[in-house]
C-alpha cells in the first residue's frame, strides 16, 4: 500500500506542476496584455490631444488671417481671464467689489472690440458711433448687474444650522423687541441696497442717507442684549449686511470695520456657538483679508 501511494504521488506531482506553470504563464500573459492595452490607450489619448491642439492652432491662424484685430483682442482678454483665475492671491481677489469691477471692465473691453474693431462681424459702431457707445455702456452695465445679482444671492443664502433648545427658549422671552429690531435692520438694508444703482454711486449721491442707516444698524447691534443679539445674527442676512455696509474712506466712516470688530471681537463672548459659526461663515463668503 505504501508503494502504491508513493507511485500515485509521483505520478500526480508532474501534472500538478504542469498545471501551475500553465496558470503562471496565463497570468503573466494577461499582465502583459494589460500593459500593452494601457500603453495603447495612452498613445491614442496623446494622438487625440495632439490632433485637438493642431486643429485649434490651425483655427486660430485661420481666424487671424481673416480678422487679425479681433482675434488679438480676444486672445488678450482670454489671457487676462486666465491670469485672473490662476492667481487668487492677487489684489483683485481681496474684495468682492474689486472682482465686480474686473468683470465690468472685461465686459467693456470685449464689447468695445466687438462693436468697433474693423474686422469684427458686429462692428456697427464704426458706422454709427453713438449706437456703438450705447451698446458698450449697456453691455458693461448688464455684466455689472449680473455679477452683483449672483453675489447677492450667494450672500443671502443662510446656513442651515439648528438652534439649540436653550437659545430657542431664551429667544421666546424677548421675541417682540428682537423682531422689531430685526425688521428695522432689514428696512435699513433695503434702503442701502439699491438693485439698479452701484453702491459707489449710491454712496456718493445719498451720502447722509446711507451713513445714517449704517449707523442705525451699528447701534442696534451695539445696544441689544445677548439674547436679542443671537436672535439677530441667526435671522438676518449677515453676509449681505456686512457686504453692503462700506468703509467710507472719504467720509471717515469705517462702518464695515466697526461692524466686524463689534461681532467678531467686542461682543464675541455674548454669541453662542451657532452664532459664532454664522459670523465666521459670513466673513469667509466676503473674501476679506485677514489683516
Amino acid at each position: 500500500t505504501q508503494r502504491a501511494d508513493t507511485i500515485t504521488n509521483t505520478t500526480t506531482t508532474p501534472g500538478t506542476t504542469t498545471t501551475n506553470q500553465g496558470r503562471r504563464r496565463t497570468h503573466s500573459h494577461d499582465e502583459g496584455y494589460d500593459k500593452i492595452a494601457s500603453n495603447m490607450d495612452r498613445f491614442v489619448a496623446m494622438l487625440l490631444l495632439l490632433g485637438v491642439l493642431v486643429t485649434l492652432i490651425l483655427m486660430i491662424l485661420a481666424l487671424f488671417a481673416v480678422a487679425p484685430v479681433m482675434c488679438s483682442c480676444l486672445l488678450s482678454l482670454i489671457y487676462t481671464v486666465y491670469l485672473f483665475m490662476a492667481y487668487e492671491e492677487s489684489g483683485v481677489h481681496h474684495a468682492q467689489e474689486f472682482e465686480n469691477r474686473f468683470w465690468t471692465i472685461f465686459a467693456l473691453l470685449l464689447s468695445t472690440a466687438l462693436f468697433f474693431a474693423r474686422d469684427s462681424p458686429l462692428a456697427f459702431g464704426r458706422d454709427n458711433p453713438s449706437t456703438g457707445f450705447v451698446g458698450v455702456v449697456i453691455a458693461s452695465y448688464v455684466m455689472h448687474l449680473w455679477d452683483r445679482h449672483t453675489h447677492r444671492l450667494a450672500l443671502s443664502r443662510q446656513t442651515k444650522l439648528r438652534r439649540s433648545s436653550s437659545f430657542a427658549h431664551g429667544s421666546n422671552t424677548q421675541n417682540v423687541p428682537a423682531e422689531k429690531q430685526l425688521e428695522r435692520i432689514e428696512e435699513c438694508l433695503r434702503d442701502i441696497d439699491q438693485l439698479l444703482i452701484p453702491s459707489t454711486i449710491n454712496n456718493f449721491i445719498n451720502e447722509r442717507f446711507v451713513l445714517r442707516n449704517e449707523r442705525e444698524i451699528l447701534n442696534i447691534f451695539l445696544d441689544c442684549d445677548a439674547v436679542a443679539l443671537n436672535h439677530l445674527v441667526n435671522h438676518v442676512k449677515l453676509g449681505l449686511l456686512i457686504y453692503k455696509i462700506k468703509d467710507h474712506h472719504n467720509f471717515a466712516g469705517q462702518h464695515r470695520t466697526q461692524l466686524i470688530q463689534l461681532l467678531a471681537v467686542d461682543r464675541l463672548p455674548a454669541l453662542t456657538v451657532i452664532s459664532r459659526v454664522i459670523v465666521l461663515h459670513a466673513l469667509q463668503m466676503l473674501k476679506l483679508r485677514a489683516n
